[in-house]
């Protein structure tokens, strides 16, 4: 049987990918401002990812490394998506708008006189760290982007035949234990039965169009 190509929304499919990974997550994490209406920018996805995460006490999923926890720490991951190529946004890269300091406060996962520091160390590196938390911004696109890589070479990019890789991967090595999904939305749904009817995963990610 020929598969029908699907369609697939950018921010839902990586909604997918932190979600199979463990991640508890907010879609479109609105950045308000102090004064006026007009929202000062907005995350695509915010991810947490509790250190201690593990799957089926038996054989346990074996999660993407880009989204692991380093050590025993929390991983908080601000994501920007992106259909084509990976980028982050002039609001997450100018210092001078202060909407870092307003994410992290809005977040809440550290003290107030603790944002400033975590802000310069994620305008600078695009990461910050203390011994219970890693902070990092994320990017997602279909290919990555050199320049990007040069300036934050520690924040992730992970392009969209990775992510498919990975959805792939878990639906069919844990088809029996993902089966059931009343709850899932339709875009969980169409990959779930996409991946367990495609032959190959190269036909899996050829068949979804993001």
């Amino acid at each position: 049987m020929k598969l029908l190509p699907i369609d697939c929304n950018s921010e839902k499919l990586a909604y997918w990918y932190f979600r199979l990974n463990g991640c508890f997550t907010i879609e479109n994490f609105v950045i308000h401002p102090d004064k006026g209406r007009q929202q000062r920018t907005d995350v695509d996805i915010m991810a947490i990812r509790l250190p201690y995460r593990s799957e089926l006490l038996q054989n346990p999923m074996q999660d993407d490394p880009p989204v692991l926890s380093e050590g025993n720490r929390i991983k908080l991951i601000l994501a920007e998506v992106k259909q084509e190529v990976c980028n982050l946004n002039g609001p997450w890269t100018d210092r001078n708008r202060s909407n870092m300091q307003r994410a992290i406060s809005a977040a809440g996962p550290f003290p107030p006189e603790n944002i400033e520091a975590a802000a310069k160390s994620l305008y600078d590196t695009g990461v910050y760290q203390n011994d219970i938390l890693t902070m990092t911004l994320f990017c997602v696109g279909r290919k990555e982007n050199r320049e990007l890589r040069q300036r934050y070479p520690n924040v992730p990019q992970i392009t969209w035949q990775h992510i498919l890789g990975f959805i792939y991967d878990r639906f069919t090595n844990y088809r029996e234990q993902k089966s059931s999904h009343p709850q899932w939305n339709k875009y969980g749904s169409k990959l779930f039965r996409t991946a367990i009817n495609s032959k190959t995963k190269e036909a899996f990610i050829n068949s979804i169009n993001i």
